[in-house]
This record gives C-alpha cells, sequence and structure tokens, in this order.
C-alpha cells in the first residue's frame, strides 16, 4: 500500500513538470537555481509557501495537526505518522487530498529519520569512562569467537545491539553498561606502574578475610560456605542459585585476590613472577583485569630480567646465548645502517625479527621468554643473525671496507668486532685478535697514543701559560 502511494506521488511530479514543459516555460536560468537552493530545506517544511499553497481546502485544519514544526520530538513524529496513515486509507484514490497526505506523510518520515540519525550520530561517539577509550562498534562482526560484556558477563549481539571496545585494552561492553563500568583501564594502570605490577611475588594471596568476603572487583559478597538466599552481582541482578549450591570465589593466580564468577573468566595466561622467579611458562587463571593487563603488556619489552633475576641466565643456556646473540646483532647494526644497499635489501629492520632485539640486549618481553622456551625466538634470531652476517663479510664491498686490521700483529686479515677470534676495546671500539689482545695485557695501543698525544698537548700548553 505504503509503495503505491509512492508511485502515484512521483506521478504527479511528473505529471506537473510535463505540464511545465508543454506549456512553453523554459529550464532555470543560473539565478533560478540559486533562488531554488535558497528555499526551505525538508526541515523547514512548515514555512515552505509551495507547501502551504497546494494544500486541498478540505485538508486546511489537517495541515495544522501535521505540522513539521522544528520542536517536533522524535515520539510526536511517529504520532503523527500513525494519524497521516489512517488519513490517507480514508480519503478516495487519485484525489487531491491523498496526494497531498501521501508527501506530507513521506515528509514526516524523512524527518523522523534525520532525528534518528542525528541521535545515532551522538551514541556513535568515543566514550572516556574510568580511563578506557570505548569506540563504537554498532554492527560490527567480530574476527573469532562469541563476544561477551566485560561489566555483565552477557553476550553482546554485534548485529543488533550498539556496544563499544575500548581501544586501548580491549575492554568490551554494552552501551547499556558505560554508566556503571567500574574497572579502571588496564593501559591506564600499566602507564603508572611502568609495566607488571607484580613481578617477584608469586599469587601474593592475602586472603578472603582481608577482602571482606568481597569481590575484589565489583564487591559482590563471595563466600566458600553455603549461602541463604540470592546474591547480587554487580549489576545489581542476582546470581540465582539454589540453597543447596555456593558461589565460588575465584583466585586470580596473578594479583592473588578473590573474584566473582562475572569477574574472573578462568582465562589462562602466562604469570610474569612464575617465568621470572621459577621460568614456569604454564597458564594460569587469572581475572579479567588481569588479563587484559597481561594481554596488554605480554608482546612489550618491559621486563629488565638481569635485574629482577640475574642467575636465570647462568641457569638457562639459550638465555645466555640469546643476550650474546642480540648484542652482536647491536654490532652489525652500526655497520647495516649507514649501507644503501642493506637499505634496499631491507637490513636490518625488514628481517621479521622483533624490533627491541636490535636496541637493547637488556629488556624482554613475556612472548620473547615463552617463544624462546618453544625455540621460536631463537630460530628467528640466527636467521637474522646469518643474514646481516653474510651482507657484511661476504655481500658488500663498502661494508667489508669497514673491517679492522689487528694493529698489534699487522695481520691483514680483515676482522670484525663480532668474530669469536676478535675483541674490541671498550673504550675506542677498534678492534684486535683476542691472542694479541692477551699478549699485550688487555692494553689497546690506541689507547696509549691517545693519552701520550693529550699528555704532550697539556705539556705545551703549560710552557705556554709560563712563557
Amino acid at each position: 500500500m505504503q509503495t503505491q502511494y509512492v508511485v502515484i506521488f512521483f506521478f504527479f511530479i511528473y505529471q506537473t513538470r510535463h505540464r511545465t514543459a508543454s506549456s512553453g516555460t523554459i529550464s532555470p536560468t543560473l539565478s533560478d537555481a540559486e533562488d531554488l537552493s535558497a528555499s526551505p530545506t525538508l526541515g523547514d517544511a512548515d514555512d515552505s509557501s509551495e507547501s502551504r499553497s497546494i494544500v486541498p481546502y478540505s485538508l486546511k485544519s489537517v495541515d495544522a495537526l501535521l505540522s513539521l514544526s522544528k520542536t517536533a520530538t522524535l515520539d510526536d513524529l511517529h504520532d503523527m505518522v500513525d494519524k497521516c496513515k489512517k488519513m490517507v486509507l480514508e480519503t478516495v484514490e487519485c484525489t487531491e487530498e491523498r496526494k497531498w497526505l501521501v508527501r506530507r506523510l513521506i515528509e514526516l518520515r524523512l524527518r523522523a529519520q534525520e532525528i534518528r540519525e542525528s541521535t545515532d550520530s551522538k551514541l556513535l561517539e568515543t566514550q572516556v569512562i574510568s580511563g578506557h577509550h570505548l569506540v563504537p562498534q554498532k554492527y560490527q562482526i567480530p574476527s573469532a569467537g562469541p563476544t561477551y560484556c566485560d561489566h555483565c558477563s552477557g553476550a553482546i549481539w554485534v548485529m543488533l545491539q550498539s556496544w563499544y571496545i575500548c581501544s586501548d585494552c580491549g575492554y568490551s561492553c554494552h552501551w547499556k553498561c558505560l554508566a556503571d563500568i567500574r574497572r579502571i583501564c588496564a593501559h591506564v594502570v600499566a602507564s603508572e606502574a611502568g609495566g607488571y605490577t607484580f613481578t617477584k611475588d608469586i599469587c601474593p594471596e592475602k586472603g578472603l578475610s582481608a577482602q571482606r568476603y568481597k569481590c575484589a572487583e565489583c564487591h559482590t559478597k563471595i563466600s566458600f560456605a553455603n549461602p541463604k538466599g540470592l546474591s547480587l552481582s554487580c549489576i545489581g541482578s542476582p546470581f540465582r542459585q539454589a540453597e543447596s549450591s555456593w558461589i565460588e570465589p575465584r583466585l586470580c593466580d596473578y594479583t592473588g585476590l578473590y573474584f566473582c564468577q562475572r569477574c574472573h573468566w578462568n582465562t589462562l595466561e602466562v604469570i610474569p613472577a612464575r617465568v621470572i622467579r621459577n621460568w614456569d611458562m604454564e597458564t594460569r587463571k587469572v581475572s579479567r583485569y588481569a588479563a587484559q593487563l597481561l594481554g596488554l603488556l605480554n608482546k612489550r619489552p618491559v621486563l629488565l630480567l638481569e635485574d629482577l633475576n640475574k642467575k636465570l641466565f647462568s641457569l638457562v643456556p639459550d638465555l645466555s646465548l640469546l643476550k650474546k646473540l642480540r648484542e652482536e646483532l647491536q654490532m652489525m647494526k652500526k655497520y647495516l645502517v649507514f649501507c644503501p644497499d642493506a637499505d634496499a635489501k631491507g637490513l636490518p629492520w625488514r628481517i621479521g625479527l622483533r624490533t627491541h632485539m636490535l636496541e637493547s640486549s637488556a629488556n624482554y618481553s613475556i612472548k620473547d621468554l615463552v617463544d624462546l622456551q618453544s625455540g621460536i625466538l631463537m630460530e628467528e634470531i640466527r636467521q637474522a643473525y646469518d643474514a646481516m652476517r653474510s651482507h657484511i663479510t661476504e655481500s658488500c664491498e663498502l661494508c667489508h671496507a669497514r673491517g679492522h686490521l689487528c694493529e698489534i700483529c699487522g695481520n691483514n686479515e680483515v676482522i670484525f668486532p663480532w668474530n669469536a677470534s676478535a675483541v674490541f676495546c671498550q673504550k675506542c671500539n677498534t678492534v684486535y685478535h683476542r691472542v694479541c689482545w692477551s699478549k699485550r695485557n688487555h692494553c689497546c695501543p690506541k689507547c696509549s697514543r691517545i693519552k701520550k698525544r693529550l699528555a704532550k698537548k697539556d705539556e705545551e700548553s703549560d710552557i705556554n701559560n709560563i712563557s
């Protein structure tokens, strides 16, 4: 029925234009077009002289009833749409009254759509709550698996509901749950702490009594004893448990705190303190807050492993080997950053190696240590090491020419600081054979010459000052 009215409306427009063309009326000029562009828009249709002039005499009272006022709300427009639809059905087909009512029905629906779109645009703005930068994800399909609200733990119907996700920590929630968010953004916590909050203490449990038998996040009452009646969750809805059952307080292995099942989903994560202290890579159950924090820092090199547990390098052979290879890669990088051929080949940055491996030998991430245990990281390091060393020593003449000759023995063999048979001075970075360096009692000839030259210059300056 509605389609029929729309067709009648456009047929009326076509007849009007046809009559205008047949009467010899010319097309609008540029000035006419400007007048048309300055005419009232749909939002100002109630003030349009054209809409007033074509109102049938029998509908003069209806025009005021169905006026398109700027102050009309969405509910008012819905009421007017319903009234207009009833009037359309009551009029005779193909009459001027029905044509006018159909046009007004279309205008009312367009105005309602404009108001809905303006409301949606407000909903689709980024919300900043408790440090979260919540970006709207309306009608966005997640890449893998179902999505659940981090506040109420309910499923999010991504194609039907408006929902938000934090661009920093991945916190997801319904639009209706925005006002009740309590959890501080894990990105804010990590930024303030400079990394992990627990790296030395393994599951620092204080006991449920220290928490006053409440969830550490939402403060819901939890207990190992059998509850009587209903217990309210963090959103006010009851955990519907039978009197013979009980709400299990769930321990977070990272923080050592107890949580309810709404705030603890038994997510499995590698615990940094267990890796640093015991070289234990086994995953354990953590709360949602801890899972977001650990997931955020998983690939970030924020662990100064030697400061946290220096003995680990002597107990784990692969770890000490990794440190040695990283130090040698940093030496190679000094050659490659000035080589145009290396830059064309993507050396040293675009070789599939993690960037921080070339920046420092002290910083590690949890993912680095897990991949080292599984052998993945060592394979990546060796591939990058072979590619960079081959370019410097074999492929590139420019990089090879920047090698060193041992000043002590005078041999013509080109040596590099990462060679097993070479050693370099920590002060001037001059490279020598390791055997020759030992014969000179670890004394650098270049540093000795520089020292003598400076001493001689000081003597000459003293003599000049006296004279």
